[in-house]
């Protein structure tokens, strides 16, 4: 079984992969009862009104047992967590 740190481990690799430790992303982690869901937290703008950079995103849910990531879109982690299915035996 995974705990948090773990989790937040493989998440913050899955999106920063090779950046420098400066360069890194920050990243969010909410838990449930099969797994953890993983998002990258992009800072706030300064101006408003000022279109985002990156428009759109994904994250992951990680699986409690496996530890297996599976990209899904970027909703509310409450949200992404109902609809994931659970782990798929192999």
């Amino acid at each position: 079984m995974l705990n948090p740190d773990q989790a937040r481990a493989l998440a913050e690799e899955y999106f920063n992969g090779a950046r420098d430790f400066d360069e890194a992303t920050e990243v969010g982690l909410w838990g449930f009862e099969d797994g953890y869901v993983g998002w990258a937290c992009e800072p706030e703008p300064h101006d408003p009104s000022v279109l985002p950079e990156v428009v759109g995103g994904g994250c992951v849910i990680i699986d409690k047992a496996t530890g297996e990531l599976e990209i899904r879109p970027l909703l509310a982690p409450d949200i992404v967590a109902e609809q994931w299915p659970g782990r798929r035996p192999r």
